[in-house]
C-alpha cells in the first residue's frame, strides 16, 4: 500500500492528511512520496532529531537531495520572517518559549503577501508536514496560509498527541483538520514488529490501538502475544517489582526502555529509579536540560573557588552513586587537603586539590573524569554527566566565553545533531521518547497513565513489552 499511498500523495495539488499510527513506516512513505515528485519539496517537522531521521532515510531510499528541503517548522519560519523583517514586523533572532506563538502569526501573516507567495512557490512544488499531531493552533494556522498557495499533505497519529513543545493548544484533528483537509489514507502494516520478526506483537498492539481509540479497555490476561509480560503488583511492592524486573532484563541483548508517564513528578522518578538501579540503567534528561545550565549558572556566580567546588560536589551527586564515599573528609568541606596514609583516593584527592588551588574548567574536568574512573561510584545519569563533560570540553578550547555561554552553545549543537545516547539501558519519560525504539520496553507504573500516553509507551519496543501495574485492564478507569 506504501507505494501506491506514496503516488496519491505526489498527486494531491490541495491538502490532504494521512493517519500514521506508531511504527507503520511514515518517514518511509514521505521519502517514497518524494522519491516519486518531480518538483522539490518542502518537509516540515518539530525537532532536529526528526529532521535528521528523515534526511537518513531520504539518503537510504536514493532521493536525490536537490528534491526536498527538511526543516522544523519554527527555524523555517523565523528565517523567513527574519529575511523579510520590514513586511514581517520581526528583528528577534533567538526568540523564547513566549514568542514562538507570536512568531508564527507574524510568518502566517507575511505568507499572505503576494511577492511572498511567489518567492515560496518560486522555491518549492509542495508541501509535507510530519508528526501533525505536536502542532499548535497557531502552526496550524501557518500551514493553511501555506497550503493556500501550494499542495499540502500533514501526516500523523492523533493516538500520539501528548507533548505540546509550549507552544500553544495542540490541533484539534475532529474541528480542524478532519474538515478541512481530505483524507488520503491510513498505514495499515505495523511494520516496526514485522522487521523485529515480532508479527504477533504488532498485530496484538494494532487491536490495542483500536480499543484504544473506540474508548474501550485492553484485557492483559487475554489475548496478548507471550513477549507481552504482566507483572501484577499491589501497591506497596510497586517499586520493588520495578527493580526486579529491570534486574531481569539486563541480560537481554539490544535496547531496553522503562517509561514513566510525562508529569514532573514521573520524571523526578526517572532519576531516583537509576539511582536505585546504581546506573546500570541511565536515566535521560530533558533536552533543555535544566539541571545542568542551573549548575552552571551558580557556579558562574560562586565567589570562591571553595564555594564552586561544594556545588560541583552537589552537582556530581546528581551525575553519580557513591560520591561521598570518595571524598575525604576536608575535601567535602571544600578544602585542600593533605593525602595521609589512610587516604583512600589518591587520585580522586588531587583532582580536588587542583581545582580549590586553581578553579578552571581543565581542573573541574579532571575532578569528574576521576570519579567516573572510581570503583565505588557509578554514573546513574549518564546524559547529564556527558553533556556536562563535553561544555568543559568545548570552554578549555573558547575560554573568552563564560560555560553557560558555551553550554548554550552545545545546546543549539545538540539541537541538530541529536542527544548522544550510547548506553543501552535506560529511563525515560513517554515525552522523552516519542517517535524513539527500542527492543524491550518496560512501562514502570502502567495504571497511571492516560490512553495516549499509554499508546505511545506501548509501541516503544520491537521484540517485547513488560507491563507493570496493579490492574488488568488498560487504561485504568479514573477514580
Amino acid at each position: 500500500m506504501s507505494e501506491g499511498l506514496a503516488i496519491k500523495l505526489n498527486d494531491c495539488t490541495t491538502k490532504g492528511y494521512v493517519i500514521a499510527p506508531a511504527g507503520y513506516g511514515k518517514t518511509h512513505l514521505i521519502a517514497l512520496a518524494v522519491r516519486t515528485s518531480v518538483g522539490r519539496q518542502l518537509i516540515l517537522t518539530h525537532t532536529f532529531a526528526g529532521v535528521n531521521s528523515i534526511k537518513t532515510k531520504m539518503t537510504a531510499l536514493g532521493v536525490p537531495v536537490s528534491k526536498y528541503q527538511v526543516d522544523t517548522i519554527a527555524s523555517w519560519s523565523l528565517r523567513l520572517c527574519l529575511a523579510y523583517p520590514k513586511t514581517s514586523g520581526w528583528e528577534t533572532e533567538n526568540p523564547t518559549s513566549k514568542q514562538w506563538n507570536k512568531l508564527y502569526g507574524s510568518c502566517s501573516g507575511l505568507l499572505e503577501k503576494r511577492f511572498i507567495r511567489n518567492i515560496v512557490a518560486s522555491t518549492y512544488d509542495g508541501v509535507y508536514v510530519d508528526e501533525y499531531q505536536d502542532c499548535s493552533d497557531s502552526q496550524h494556522l501557518l500551514v493553511c496560509a501555506l497550503a493556500e498557495f501550494l499542495p499540502c499533505r500533514i501526516l500523523g497519529d492523533p493516538m500520539q498527541a501528548i507533548f505540546d513543545f509550549g507552544e500553544g493548544k495542540l490541533v484539534d484533528w475532529p474541528s480542524s483538520v478532519y474538515p478541512t483537509f481530505d483524507c488520503l489514507g491510513q498505514l495499515d502494516t505495523p511494520w516496526r514488529w514485522v522487521k523485529a520478526g515480532m508479527p504477533e506483537l504488532g498485530d496484538w498492539l494494532k487491536e490495542v490501538r483500536n480499543k484504544i481509540e473506540q474508548g474501550q479497555q485492553i484485557d492483559l490476561l487475554t489475548g496478548p502475544p507471550p513477549c507481552v509480560v504482566r507483572v501484577y503488583s499491589k501497591p506497596e511492592y510497586l517499586l520493588s517489582k520495578q527493580y526486579s524486573s529491570l534486574c531481569d532484563l539486563l541480560g537481554h541483548k539490544g535496547s531496553v526502555i522503562a517509561l514513566h508517564g510525562g508529569d514532573q513528578q514521573s520524571k523526578n522518578k526517572t532519576h531516583q529509579l537509576a539511582r536505585t538501579m546504581a546506573g546500570r540503567f541511565s536515566s535521560i534528561e530533558e533536552v533543555e536540560g535544566k539541571d545542568l545550565h542551573i549548575f552552571l549558572k551558580k557556579l558562574g556566580a560562586a565567589k570562591t573557588a571553595q564555594a564552586g567546588f561544594l556545588l560541583a560536589v552537589v552537582f556530581a551527586k546528581k551525575c553519580f552513586t557513591g560520591v561521598d564515599k570518595t571524598l575525604t573528609a576536608g575535601t567535602k568541606k571544600g578544602e585542600v587537603a593533605k593525602q595521609t596514609k589512610v587516604t583512600k583516593y589518591p587520585m580522586i584527592l588531587h583532582a580536588a586539590n587542583g581545582y580549590l588551588s586553581n578553579p578552571t574548567s581543565s581542573q573541574l574536568k579532571s575532578f569528574f573524569l576521576a570519579l567516573k574512573a572510581n570503583p565505588e561510584t557509578s554514573i546513574y545519569r549518564r546524559d547529564l554527566l556527558y553533556r556536562f563533560l563535553n561544555v568543559l570540553k568545548m570552554h578549555i578550547e573558547v575560554k573568552e566565553e563564560t560555560l553557560s555561554e558555551t553550554a548554550n552553545t552545545y545546546q543549539r549543537e545538540m539541537r541538530h545533531k541529536g542527544r548522544p545516547l550510547i548506553h543501552q539501558k535506560l529511563i525515560g519519560t513517554t515525552l522523552l521518547v516519542k517517535g524513539l525504539e527500542y527492543d524491550h520496553a518496560v512501562i514502570l507504573d502502567a495504571d497511571v497513565l492516560d490512553a495516549k500516553h499509554l499508546y505511545v509507551a506501548m509501541t516503544r519496543g520491537s521484540k517485547s513489552l513488560t507491563i507493570i501495574g496493579m490492574g488488568r485492564y488498560l487504561p485504568a478507569k479514573k477514580v
